[in-house]
């Protein structure tokens, strides 16, 4: 398409000034994050998120853990194309408004990355479902996890695919999970793969569903 064509011609540095990133994040739960980070540097693995868009939120943490010479394996998997249909419907289902279905599309992987070696943030980006992600593709080791993908069966499929990759003392934090979000399939997902698991769900106070390692 001639926009992405364009978006691609301009240099990094003037497309930054006039586009900056935003973390997706509402901003009690963007601290939550960064505080599990604080909370976790010593422990060894990767930082991944699942569900990255365009790297806002990425952006804040790479730079907070370089400042504090902490920088580790940070990983984002996204489609990079928005929601996957058949996901979304479900989620329909559960009441999330079909408005939302749109979002997040026309995020190519190569502006993703061209924004991170601008900001020299040694950021991996994996393209894919994970859904149907082989779960190899992913760190062998994980201290923090960020699942951002708002719907159910991605949230559900991906939780099962990374905990088994979590390092003792490691945690999980999934979006959207809060009472009155219009995302409601996210915390059907989250006490969907909490139940298979045999494990209680339990919330922050900013609407992140926690999953302990």
């Amino acid at each position: 398409m001639l926009k992405d064509a364009l978006r691609h011609a301009v240099p990094m540095s003037i497309y930054v000034r006039r586009r900056p990133l935003t973390p997706q994040l509402a901003p009690a739960r963007l601290e939550d994050y960064l505080q599990a980070l604080r909370d976790r540097v010593d422990l060894p693995g990767a930082i991944l998120e699942v569900g990255c868009f365009e790297g806002g939120t990425t952006v804040v943490a790479g730079r907070m853990l370089r400042d504090m010479g902490h920088e580790r394996r940070y990983v984002c998997v996204d489609t990079f194309d928005g929601f996957v249909p058949d996901q979304f419907e479900v989620d329909v289902r559960h009441g999330t408004p079909e408005r939302l279905g749109t979002g997040f599309s026309r995020n190519p992987r190569s502006l993703f990355e061209r924004r991170m070696r601008h900001l020299r943030l040694p950021v991996e980006a994996i393209q894919a479902d994970i859904v149907e992600m082989n779960p190899a593709r992913l760190p062998d080791a994980i201290s923090v996890c960020l699942m951002d993908v708002d719907l159910a069966v991605p949230i559900r499929e991906g939780l099962a695919k990374v905990c088994p990759r979590m390092v003792a003392g490691g945690v999980i934090l999934v979006d959207d999970c809060d009472e009155g979000t219009d995302w409601r399939g996210a915390r059907v997902g989250y006490e969907e793969y909490m139940r298979r698991s045999g494990r209680e769900p339990r919330y922050t106070v900013s609407g992140f569903g926690v999953v302990n390692c």
